[in-house]
């Protein structure tokens, strides 16, 4: 079937973006990296009638008769965001903005509160230059999409080139391996950017990374995350996906039992199918475990994490700590080596970290003492560098159930990562302040524990598709937090738009140890009416999440199969609100479960 380019002006193509037409799957395109002076440029060359590179488009049939027909994007992803941003007054170009005036569908998004406009008295391009701008023709082609091979494939060949890839990023381009997709997975993870597979463009904002320089207005700053703020790696390096570069070579190397080389020659051909590095990758992958994998290396991560900020809670606490000369430079090596050394005093030793404080000291220095260069990539190399890590922190280790750690301290990527998933899919997260009344009483709310109750049934009837969750210590509205403050003398800790007040003041309130209280919450749950298997799945996933000096009790609603009752009574989830379903929506909820 022969595809042709076609001409559609940026106005047409606005409306589909503000119509949800446009989508971005996540598993084979990269964030929105572009910097302001890349967009700029673009907005340059339209309003100068200068030509643009062709734009690509997969046509996605709808599921159900009552959606559109969808456009996911191929080719032209950050182009298309940067010229949808500067309409919508994201940026300035040569000190001037767009004329709402000019477009009546922006304005409307405006008035809806979709983006907020500059003040009046920035000024607006002129209308001509408004209508050269809507009237412009981008060369664009749309393409069958029922095959997801044949998306991938082309998105490959596109970007086989790496003319404007990182390295990394060309490595990553259009492969769909599991060694890949864990890759892709984990590092959104520990990155923060975490949503669905496949969303809408403009939804991209909110997974999409910006640094304090070069800021857009997108949801997550660089300098917040965990590889930059600790000194891992630079702003620049997390832009060219240089943390999935580190992830990728921690996998090869667990997977196989010796580090992997450190070279770009090696992480090409694992990347590269049909290797035999990549086979044996892959082989190692599934003998390995993909999801036993995943989930020790978020727990290492964790422990690696908690303990450095138990001790020293300042910007670029790994950096300094192990090279304390006054510096920038990225710290891979260093990292590598102790997180190599973390894992394997906990998964093979079954291990914990024992006084943070004395590994943190072990850990001074240890720049020095390892072999950093680009020359030491060599397999002997780097196991002389885990070895040194491993000695210096195995005394302030000490014998304990990894697995038992695994609930707690082995829980905060994940738990900051739902506070984030919830401002996006706020219908499977509900967060509760706790389980006393927030009066001079203090008294212990039945109401507050019903509603949790019938929360659990609402986020289970969301469909079987996701996971849902409730957290209990953190307020869903700043009174509520300003309240605790007045009662019990505990300020909130503020993370992205949640405020964790914990639930030790309550505990404490009623005078019992955090399990004795975490069992009141159990125990309702047990004696309520809800449905079987649901009510022993949500029993068995409780666990209680210590987060800088406060403890969150997180209930864990596993996805079901079926429809879930309370009492002969079904509940649903409109947005953040739980209500009792009717007849119809109670048809509607068995649909979704087939």
């Amino acid at each position: 079937m022969t595809v042709a380019p076609q001409g559609m002006s940026i106005q047409t193509v606005y409306r589909a973006y503000r119509d949800g037409v446009l989508l971005v799957n996540r598993q084979y395109q990269r964030k929105l990296v572009w910097t302001v002076a890349e967009k700029q440029r673009l907005i340059d060359s339209i309003l100068r009638d200068y030509p643009l590179p062709l734009f690509l488009f997969a046509e996605k049939s709808p599921s159900s008769p009552d959606q559109p027909i969808r456009w996911e994007i191929i080719d032209g992803m950050q182009r298309l965001n940067a010229v949808f941003s500067f309409i919508e007054h994201n940026f300035k170009w040569d000190d001037k903005v767009f004329d709402l005036k000019e477009l009546p569908r922006a304005r409307q998004a405006a008035e809806a509160g979709l983006f907020t406009p500059y003040p009046d008295e920035v000024e607006r391009l002129d209308a001509a230059q408004c209508a050269n701008l809507l009237d412009y023709q981008l060369a664009v082609t749309v393409f069958p999409g029922e095959s997801e091979a044949r998306i991938t494939d082309v998105f490959r060949r596109i970007n086989s080139g790496g003319k404007q890839l990182s390295d990394q990023e060309r490595r990553q381009a259009g492969v769909l391996s599991p060694f890949a997709e864990l890759v892709r997975g984990l590092a959104a993870e520990i990155r923060g950017d975490v949503s669905r597979e496949t969303l809408l463009l403009s939804e991209m904002p909110e997974i999409s990374i910006e640094t304090s320089r070069n800021p857009h207005g997108y949801a997550l700053k660089a300098e917040d995350i965990f590889w930059c703020y600790q000194g891992v790696l630079r702003t620049g390096d997390l832009r060219d996906s240089d943390d999935e570069q580190l992830i990728a070579d921690l996998i090869a190397s667990l997977v196989g039992d010796v580090p992997a080389e450190a070279t770009g020659e090696y992480l090409d051909a694992i990347y590269r199918q049909g290797t035999e590095a990549a086979l044996t990758v892959d082989d190692n992958l599934r003998s390995y475990g993909r999801d036993r994998l995943a989930h020790e290396i978020k727990i290492t991560f964790s422990a690696v994490r908690s303990v450095i900020e138990a001790v020293d809670t300042s910007r670029f606490a790994f950096r300094k700590l192990v090279y304390p000369k006054a510096t920038s430079n990225a710290q891979k090596a260093p990292f590598f080596a102790v997180f190599m050394a973390f894992h394997e005093l906990m998964h093979r030793e079954n291990l914990q970290p024992g006084d943070p404080a004395k590994i943190f000291e072990s850990l001074n220095n240890l720049t020095d003492r390892i072999s950093v260069g680009m020359k030491h990539t060599k397999t002997a190399d780097r196991q002389d560098n885990i070895r040194t890590a491993k000695g210096l922190i195995r005394d302030h280790f000490i014998a304990g159930d990894v697995a038992a750690f695994s609930h707690g301290p082995g829980l905060v990527f994940d738990f900051e990562n739902s506070i984030r998933r919830a401002r996006m899919e706020n219908s499977r997260y509900e967060f509760k302040q706790g389980i006393l009344r927030l009066e001079d009483g203090k008294k212990r709310d039945d109401t507050a524990l019903q509603t949790i109750v019938e929360t659990i049934c609402g986020i289970a009837n969301i469909g079987p598709d996701a996971d849902g969750f409730i957290y209990i210590g953190i307020v869903d509205k700043p009174a509520d937090a300003k309240r605790v403050l007045e009662l019990y003398d505990v300020e909130a800790v503020n993370f992205d738009t949640a405020q964790i007040v914990g639930v030790d003041r309550e505990a404490a309130q009623l005078g019992l140890p955090l399990d004795q209280y975490m069992r009141i919450v159990s125990d309702y749950v047990r004696n309520s009416a809800l449905d079987d298997p649901l009510k022993t799945n949500v029993l068995a996933g409780m666990d209680l999440i210590a987060y800088k000096g406060r403890s969150v009790i997180r209930v864990r609603v596993p996805r079901q199969h079926a429809p879930s009752f309370l009492n002969g009574e079904c509940y649903l989830r409109i947005g953040a609100t739980t209500i009792k379903a009717n007849g119809p929506q109670i048809a509607a909820i068995a649909k979704q479960f087939g």
